[in-house]
C-alpha cells in the first residue's frame, strides 16, 4: 500500500500508468472485437485486411492521446482528494476519446458513440486497477 505517499505522487503514477495501460486495454478490446467478425463489424472502422498485430499497434498509438487527455483531466481530483469517483473516470474517458477523435479523426465507418462508451468503461476499469494496486486511495463512503 502507498499510505505514506502524497497526492502529488499518486497523481504522477496515475497519469503515467493510465497513459500506458489504457491504450493497451483498448488494443485488447479492439482485437477481441475483430475476432467476433460480422457481429461487431459495424463498431470498428474498416480494417482493409490488415494483420491483427498492425491493428493492435495502430489502436495503441491512436489511443495514447485520449488516455493521456483523460489522465490529465483527472489529475486535479487526485491532487485534491487522492482519488476520483467512477463517474468522473467515465466522463474523463469519454471526453478523452472525443478529444482524440477531433484531433485524429477516425476513418469512415465504425460507431464512435459505442467506442466512446468503451473508452469510459476502460477508464472505470483503470480506476479499479489503480485502487486495487494501492496507487489511488479507497473512496470513503462513496
Amino acid at each position: 500500500m502507498m499510505q505514506d505517499v502524497g497526492n502529488s505522487q499518486r497523481a504522477i503514477w496515475m497519469g503515467l500508468i493510465t497513459s500506458l495501460a489504457a491504450p493497451f486495454f483498448a488494443s485488447l478490446i479492439v482485437v477481441a472485437l475483430t475476432f467476433t467478425g460480422p457481429l461487431a463489424d459495424y463498431l470498428l472502422p474498416a480494417q482493409g485486411g490488415s494483420p491483427l498485430g498492425e491493428i493492435a499497434v495502430n489502436v495503441f498509438a491512436w489511443s495514447a492521446l485520449p488516455a493521456t487527455a483523460a489522465a490529465l483531466g483527472l489529475i486535479p481530483f487526485v491532487l485534491q482528494l487522492g482519488s476520483y469517483s467512477w463517474l468522473q473516470a467515465a466522463v474523463a474517458g469519454v471526453l478523452g476519446f472525443a478529444a482524440g477523435a477531433i484531433i485524429f479523426p477516425l476513418p469512415d465507418g465504425g460507431a464512435p458513440p459505442v467506442l466512446a462508451f468503451l473508452a469510459g468503461l476502460i477508464a472505470i476499469g483503470m480506476r479499479m486497477m489503480l485502487i486495487r494496486g494501492g496507487i489511488l486511495l479507497e473512496p470513503q463512503g462513496r
